[in-house]
């Protein structure tokens, strides 16, 4: 193997008037317009670095997402894929380099920009008063720790080097200063990245307006990373134990609140994907009509949806004269873009169909995800009478037809994958409707998917119900029941017993799942203060988002039924279904919450509480079986919400982690889960119909976890 350096990449000089490498023409949609910066104390040095950096984030961010996707349990391959595709589907594990798509020195050239700005640049400088490299210094800061994520997730174990390189015989590759893994890479990282955090909160973020991208404009305060985001997922990612899943859940919690307070952003059931319910009057036949513009317009889609739900993205230019074009990933996808203008300028781009470009297909496994779940519709009573829900007959979660188009050509008719080609409508057929469009940005951080971070940080946390609740309601204070308490004295004892409970009104709203256990774990707890205060959101449930509103009319996608029939699903998977705690844990579920209800809170007449004797009752801690099972529907909801956006693959890593360091008990470890996902893909069925079969050898082959990352480069031969 031929031996790899940075520097064959990147010359990189820090000084007066720097350039940064870049395969794009000397003035692109990156270079900045000093005219528009109006922050005249900022001179021009630190901009010029700062989008350098970002150029070369644009030349690692396609890949990076393909190669999270790939390797995932939503993909599957056509009779048009290439090798360097087909290879890492079906994990031939190839020395980087060997593939089109292995180059981890996309990486390390991000990196080694980073480190030399952060080892050259001057936080101590002032102008007007004010510390003006500090905004930038902080994101670059976050891009660095933000692409070793990257690099972790994608090869397991790489070299952590904070220093430039800028010799090629440093032998920085074999042997450098540290190793990075998802155990350690939070411990390498955290310093810096809370010295990041301070200077975020004291100085804000940078803002140079509007970058054009020669189709649209994309506001540079969504070209932003976030020191809370990039440490939150640190956390999560190593989570060797409770205390780094509290930590994340404070970092995302912080974020979130934040972009509630300021921004006003949360999870807006206006943004879903739906269903029009039909009824030919002649026939009597009911059609169901797909209904995404919504969905489209409020995250996904390439124009003005970049001011909504996506926080952080990555610009793409209309043709590569303006910029560097990010068209691989829709390429690969079958959307060919081309370009009406050649020049520099504004330019408009057409994406056609090419069933020969369609490489990746969508598997059997996302397919029938999407079948399985339950879409409802809220059906108001006559004369104002009780509503009730209506479950819709076999037409699953919308989000699919926002993410997934069916397409008739002349080779052949199938599905495409469309999240970087969207349209705004299809037919009830699935069909396309109208022309797709070409996106302009990729994304790398959503609010819906930082709120999915958010559950599974709060879930492992011990708060599983709560995690639910970002699925199934929203995190929202209204719909919060409030534990109330009293005294109450034993017959039999004397004894003054504390009683908490709900009251009967609580368990008419929507989150009557939950219960006094959860609730007193809350207010036990020494951080529910700083990252289960909920007060500023107002959001609806993510599920809600494919599968319409949740009511408390809806008794099928409740806690008590999916939770305890994921247990029941995964227990079988490991032939574990009869096992005692795995049927004890579904008994106690399927009583649900209603014991914790109180009709009469006045004290019953006899002998009176005695105040200051009072025996406490136990706080029952979350079940490790339902943690289990809410992380797996968190999981799913992670599929159906950020399919093929570039996070599969690491979401599944962490996911495993997660279930191998809890150490469950007569349940599936985490090994074994994520190996039967992704063995599963192809399998024309249910998601836990006939649980045994899957492919055998790719699932031997993941059962080794070293499998489940990229081969990393090989020196020396």
């Amino acid at each position: 193997m031929k031996h790899k350096s940075i520097l064959s990449l990147l010359f990189f000089m820090m000084g007066m008037g720097v350039t940064t490498v870049s395969t794009t023409s000397c003035e692109d949609m990156l270079t900045p317009d000093m005219d528009r910066y109006t922050e005249g104390f900022c001179g021009k040095d630190t901009v010029y670095f700062y989008n350098g950096i970002l150029r070369n984030v644009q030349d690692m961010v396609e890949q990076n997402e393909l190669l999270a996707d790939l390797r995932s349990d939503l993909v599957a391959t056509t009779d048009y894929s290439s090798d360097s595709v087909a290879d890492i589907i079906n994990y031939k594990r190839q020395i980087d380099g060997d593939n089109a798509l292995l180059n981890r020195a996309a990486y390390y050239k991000v990196i080694n920009q980073c480190n030399f700005y952060l080892a050259k640049v001057d936080t101590m400088a002032i102008k007007n008063g004010i510390y003006y490299m500090r905004k930038e210094y902080a994101q670059v800061v976050n891009i660095r720790a933000w692409s070793y994520l990257q690099l972790v997730q994608t090869y397991g174990r790489v070299p952590f080097v904070t220093a430039p390189v800028d010799n090629a015989d440093t032998g920085w590759e074999t042997n450098p200063p540290a190793w990075a893994d998802a155990s350690n890479l939070v411990a390498l990282l955290h310093k810096d990245l809370e010295q990041a955090q301070l200077y975020e909160r004291l100085y804000g973020y940078p803002n140079y307006g509007d970058i054009s991208t020669g189709a649209i404009s994309v506001p540079t305060k969504k070209i932003r990373f976030y020191a809370n985001l990039v440490l939150g997922d640190l956390y999560l990612l190593r989570g060797q134990d409770r205390s780094d899943y509290v930590k994340a859940a404070e970092c995302y919690h912080k974020f979130l609140s934040d972009q509630a307070e300021f921004n006003n952003l949360h999870v807006d059931f206006f943004n879903a994907a739906a269903y029009n319910k039909s009824q030919d009057s002649n026939t009597g036949v009911i059609t169901y009509l797909p209904q995404i513009a919504a969905r489209i317009g409020g995250g996904l889609g390439a124009t003005d949806a970049i001011h909504t739900d996506n926080l952080t993205v990555i610009p793409s230019a209309a043709n590569n004269n303006i910029g560097r074009m990010l068209s691989r990933t829709s390429e690969i996808y079958g959307f060919v873009p081309h370009s009406t203008t050649f020049g520099s300028g504004s330019a408009t781009v057409l994406v056609s169909t090419q069933w020969r470009s369609r490489q990746v297909q969508p598997s059997n496994a996302y397919l029938r995800l999407n079948a399985a779940q339950l879409y409802k519709a809220v059906v108001p009573g006559n004369s104002g009478g009780k509503k009730e829900v209506e479950y819709y007959e076999s037409v699953g979660d919308a989000r699919k037809f926002a993410t997934i188009a069916t397409i008739e050509q002349e080779e052949g008719r199938g599905d495409y994958i469309m999240k970087y080609a969207p349209v705004m409508s299809v037919l009830s057929n699935g069909e396309i409707n109208g022309n797709p469009s070409f996106k302009h940005y990729r994304t790398l951080y959503r609010l819906n998917q930082v709120y999915l971070r958010y559950a599974e940080a709060i879930n492992r946390a011990g708060y599983p119900r709560l995690a639910f609740m970002v699925l199934r309601d929203g995190i929202n204070d209204e719909k919060m029941p409030e534990l109330k308490d009293s005294l109450r004295v034993d017959a039999e004892t004397g004894k003054t017993h504390r009683v908490y409970y709900l009251d009967s009104a609580a368990v008419e709203s929507a989150t009557n799942y939950i219960g006094v256990n959860e609730l007193r774990r809350m207010k036990a707890d020494p951080q529910f203060a700083t990252f289960l205060d909920y007060k500023k959101f107002k959001n609806d449930g993510i599920h809600e988002l494919g599968c319409g509103a949740s009511t408390i009319y809806d008794d099928k996608y409740t806690y008590e039924n999916v939770v305890a029939q994921r247990i029941k699903d995964e227990a079988k998977i490991a032939g574990l279904e009869s096992a005692p705690e795995v049927q004890q844990a579904i008994r106690k579920l399927r009583a649900g919450v209603r014991a914790d209800v109180v009709e009469d809170e006045e004290t019953p007449q006899g002998p009176q509480p005695d105040p200051e004797n009072v025996v406490e009752p136990q706080i029952e801690l979350a079940d490790p079986l339902e943690i289990n099972a809410v992380e797996s529907l968190i999981a799913d909801e992670c599929a159906l919400e950020m399919a093929y956006e570039g996070t599969r693959m690491s979401d599944l890593i962490r996911f495993a982690r997660h279930r191998n360091v809890a150490g469950t008990a007569g349940v599936l470890n985490g090994t074994s889960w994520l190996a039967w996902k992704i063995a599963r893909r192809n399998v024309d069925k249910a998601p836990f119909e006939d649980v045994k079969d899957y492919d055998a050898a790719l699932y031997g082959l993941l059962l080794n976890e070293a499998n489940w990352y990229v081969k990393s480069p090989e020196y020396g031969k």
